[in-house]
């Protein structure tokens, strides 16, 4: 460009250098317009307009590179047929555009028909007809954004050098301008994922207990951290008298398949189906299949939600469970050498959401004074160091033993929780976080 500029100078006449004054003149007030907006869409719709003000061009139309997938991309045109050019992606190096947008390097052509890269899709889609054709980069800080083409200059003529000369120029403006108006959106667009990241964390919390149970003669105790801002992990505390007149307590831990925004819309979705179906079933068997039945039909195919699901009668300790495809829990007694020992609980049956009337088999176990349930998420047990060594459970359930070993009380199940956290965090030593984790632990006194 710089040579051009110095060609033009040293061999121009004063009528000639006098009309490039103006010209350039106009690009500076031209460059407090594009700076009146931060607005993407209008800076388009500016930037066209002034091009083909200087121009003389009937069309001016701007694509912008997708480096990804190394093509030319449709941002804004002048043309009428505007929608028909949306879809339209020119591979980087194919037709003018696409030589323009590689080698950075204009191309001016009085009849493009005469140039074997003419990239006939463009005229072919817009139904029109192309005849004096210039393409200019957008370059900004020696880096290749996307081309303009500027087409059919008013009057049949063809580009002139100074038409060039002063695109290249505008188109400097231009890039810098667009460049702005990008970031600024996407700050726009950041901000905003970040207000609605905060409404969903927000939604999640209401779905979560907002205080621990206090039962007499039982230690309850849960809480839950998601790998991101939100997750899909679950667990809840539901009370409600059966037709008998029993009080009862529901304990659930759900885990969802995947994390972050996606999952906690899921986990939102279980827990309004769960706080529904609860109080309307006796057992568990029938709870469960229901719960899976309205999952499947609300879940896109290939997600589900595995989880454990309790329900205690408080007074008599008798406790009945689903495991669907959850991690087992594992319930915690003293061996007649009063040595604690860690036993599994009892699988159900499949996730819920992967198949439509699922049969969930509820198992019973009699919670004796001293015994202690933990139910957790994989979120705990796959927890990573930095070797990628994984927690497991021989490591959880040693934990467990070692707290039960020395704590006892109404805070023994909150000791067993923020102990259990502790080392998990202890073993990732800053690891980054894998999965949502949650933990719950059921002590009868």
């Amino acid at each position: 460009m710089a040579t051009e500029v110095y060609e033009f100078i040293t061999t121009a006449n004063e009528a000639e250098l006098q009309a490039e004054l103006i010209r350039y003149v106009s690009l500076f007030q031209i460059n407090e317009v594009l700076s009146s907006t931060l607005d993407y869409d209008e800076v388009l719709r500016l930037v066209l307009q002034e091009m083909r003000a200087l121009s003389g061009a009937e069309i001016a139309s701007i694509f912008l590179i997708n480096k990804k997938d190394q093509v030319l991309e449709f941002a804004a045109t002048t043309d009428a047929q505007a929608e028909l050019l949306k879809n339209i992606r020119v591979p980087l190096g194919k037709g003018i555009s696409g030589y323009v947008a590689q080698t950075g390097e204009y191309v001016n052509q009085s009849d493009i028909k005469t140039d074997s890269r003419y990239y006939k899709e463009v005229d072919v889609t817009r139904g029109g007809e192309t005849k004096s054709y210039l393409c200019v980069p957008l370059k900004l800080r020696g880096e290749i954004k996307g081309t303009v083409q500027l087409m059919n200059k008013a009057g049949g003529h063809p580009f002139t050098d100074a038409d060039v000369r002063l695109m290249l120029n505008f188109s400097t403006q231009a890039a810098m301008a667009i460049e702005t108006s990008l970031l600024h959106r996407d700050a726009l667009s950041k901000k905003a994922f970040e207000r609605d990241v905060h409404l969903a964390a927000d939604i999640q919390r209401q779905s979560l207990p907002h205080a621990m149970p206090q039962i007499e003669g039982y230690s309850i105790h849960g809480h839950t951290e998601p790998a991101q801002d939100v997750g899909g992990d679950y667990f809840q505390f539901i009370n409600h008298v059966d037709r008998t007149g029993n009080t009862k307590i529901d304990l659930i831990v759900a885990d969802v398949a995947g994390k972050g925004i996606p999952a906690s819309l899921i986990v939102s979705n279980f827990h309004a189906a769960l706080q529904l179906l609860s109080p309307l079933y006796d057992t568990l068997g029938e709870l469960a299949f229901q719960l899976n039945n309205f999952m499947r039909q609300n879940l896109i195919t290939g997600t589900f939600v595995t989880a454990f699901i309790a329900r205690l009668d408080a007074a008599s300790g008798r406790m009945h469970y689903v495991s669907c495809g959850h991690n087992p829990p594992y319930i915690f007694r003293k061996n007649e050498d009063n040595k604690i020992t860690a036993e599994l609980l009892q699988q159900s049956g499949t996730a819920f959401g992967l198949r439509f009337d699922m049969e969930y088999r509820v198992h019973r176990l009699d919670l004796k004074p001293g015994e202690t349930v933990l139910i957790y998420s994989d979120g705990i047990t796959e927890a990573m160091d930095p070797e990628n060594v994984q927690y497991e459970t021989d490591r959880m359930n040693a934990c467990v033993e070692k707290v039960l070993a020395r704590t006892s009380g109404k805070n023994s199940a909150e000791q067993v929780v923020n102990d259990l956290r502790e080392d998990v965090d202890k073993f990732r030593r800053g690891a980054e976080v894998n999965d949502d984790l949650t933990v719950v632990c059921l002590q009868r006194l």
